[in-house]
């Protein structure tokens, strides 16, 4: 009765674009599995936390009603995904038995790793083997250490592969449709991406395992697969900047994003922005590059506002805000599987041509961009096509020289694609290579503890030294000096 409450007092949209009329109205695993996929992959929060989120990785700024991320302040993390794994438990017992049993434990599998991944990127150690056992009316688990619940993920994820190879398509889901499939390509994909965020760490078992999953396993080959929430023209399905002219009019792209994108003559610049009025009043022309300016992300919000009423910034395209659809988010993509592959080819975990991997992802990545506004209304008549994409590789867009140049040039690619994405996933980037630089002025900086610096993580709930006090004290102690809490601690996986 508790997960039928629970799963019809959650329904929208998602829901009904995956639930069969012909079925019953009992809690089926098919339920269970699109509450868990809204659960784990729509937008968390309002449209504020949605900028904040972006702020924090310095893709835009905002001149009103300034999240906290814009200069650098983060607080907790919540543990609202751990409700989850109850219900992906039930899922899979009720399809036991079932043609669609190997597919619904393909899929807890996957989610489980992804929500523990993305906790354990943002804290450090956390709960693990005892997660599981809130139906049991366990509420004390234990704090496992990183490295332990990193390996838990990587085996999460191969057995979510081997599951997915030999499952049936199944309801319920509206990343992928239920195409088992797709979701065993994202299994690999992913697994790939946790072994390269482990760069400093990795051993050299796990770069054999990186290698053996390329060599050997199922990944992406296109966009096709991607791994993305589609946002439709249904309301409770729209785009989370849809209509949000309290946010998205006063929303300005960073100085990092355009500046870069000037210096590779980019199309992809007048796909997320728009001119500045300044520049187009001294007579730039919206399809000319040097209309484009972004903003300083460390100067004061009094000189943003400033500068942002006298029209010198490039704020976010109008497309954001004026369609329902809009661009998907991009949770995992075929173009950041390649980047991936092209930083583990110039580490040296796996031979191959970096290059060939590097331009595989940059073609994916405006293919992608360009399928955003294929009706080219939005684009400031600058169009992304098969000619441009052929002569990009010219000039600073040609594979460099030396390895550590090159290693920038993949960062920084994969950077452009997270663009008004996940923010948090492209944080987690940013703080493993220190690249792209973001500015940062002890003036400005929210960040009391560390006034020169950026937080290397977010502290724990507020509510786990309420209810699970012991064992979230005995993590940091081991972690941290003195055992605190806070913002600029160094995880394992970022120690030296």
């Amino acid at each position: 009765m508790l997960l039928m409450i629970i799963v019809v007092s959650s329904c929208s949209n998602f829901d009904d674009l995956n639930t069969n009329p012909d079925s019953t109205t009992k809690v089926t695993s098919e339920m269970l599995a699109t509450e868990a996929l809204k659960q784990t992959f729509l937008s968390k929060g309002d449209a504020k936390a949605y900028i904040g989120r972006n702020a924090l990785s310095k893709f835009v700024a905002m001149d009103r009603d300034i999240p906290s991320e814009q200069y650098n302040l983060i607080n907790e993390c919540s543990y609202d995904s751990y409700t989850i794994i109850p219900n992906l438990d039930k899922m899979v017992e009720y399809s036991i038995g079932t043609k669609h049993e190997s597919a619904f434990r393909g899929l807890a599998a996957f989610i489980k790793a992804y929500n523990l991944y993305r906790l354990t990127m943002m804290t450090g150690d956390i709960p693990c083997s005892d997660a599981a056992q809130a139906l049991n009316g366990f509420r004390q688990p234990k704090y496992d250490l990183q490295k332990d619940v990193l390996d838990e993920i990587l085996r999460l994820l191969q057995l979510a592969s081997d599951e997915f190879a030999d499952a049936r398509n199944f309801d319920g889901d509206f990343i992928f449709g239920g195409d088992t499939e797709k979701w065993r390509k994202a299994s690999n994909t992913f697994r790939l991406k946790v072994l390269v965020s482990m760069s400093e760490k990795i051993t050299s078992q796990q770069k054999e395992l990186f290698t053996a999953i390329v060599s050997s396993s199922v990944l992406m080959e296109d966009n096709s697969d991607n791994l993305q929430v589609v946002y439709t023209s249904t309301r409770g399905t729209w785009h989370p900047l849809y209509n949000q002219t309290l946010f998205a009019p006063y929303t300005v792209i960073s100085s990092i994003m355009v500046d870069e994108l000037k210096t590779l003559r980019d199309r992809r610049l007048f796909y997320i922005a728009e001119p500045a009025k300044a520049n187009l009043s001294e007579g730039s022309e919206a399809g000319d590059f040097e209309a484009y300016n972004g903003v300083d992300m460390s100067i004061s919000s009094d000189e943003l506002s400033l500068d942002f009423h006298q029209g010198k910034y490039s704020i976010i395209n109008k497309r954001y805000i004026s369609e329902q659809a809009g661009d998907p988010l991009v949770l995992l993509s075929y173009a950041e599987q390649c980047f991936i592959i092209a930083e583990a080819v110039e580490r040296g975990w796996l031979s191959g041509d970096s290059r060939t991997y590097y331009e595989k992802g940059v073609r994916a990545a405006l293919k992608m961009f360009a399928s955003y506004d294929e009706e080219n209304s939005y684009n400031h008549g600058m169009k992304i096509n098969e000619a441009y994409i052929d002569a990009y590789f010219v000039g600073e867009a040609a594979y460099k020289a030396t390895s550590q140049d090159r290693l920038q040039q993949i960062w920084m690619q994969k950077y452009f694609i997270k663009f008004l994405q996940d923010g948090v996933d492209a944080y987690f980037d940013f703080r493993r290579n220190a690249y792209p630089e973001f500015p940062v002025d002890p003036e400005t900086n929210l960040n009391v503890d560390n006034k020169m610096g950026f937080p290397m993580r977010w502290k724990y709930p507020s509510n786990e030294y309420q209810t699970n006090e012991a064992n979230v004290n005995e993590a940091l102690q081991r972690q941290f000096t003195n055992g605190y809490d806070g913002i600029n601690e160094l995880m394992w996986l970022l120690k030296d």
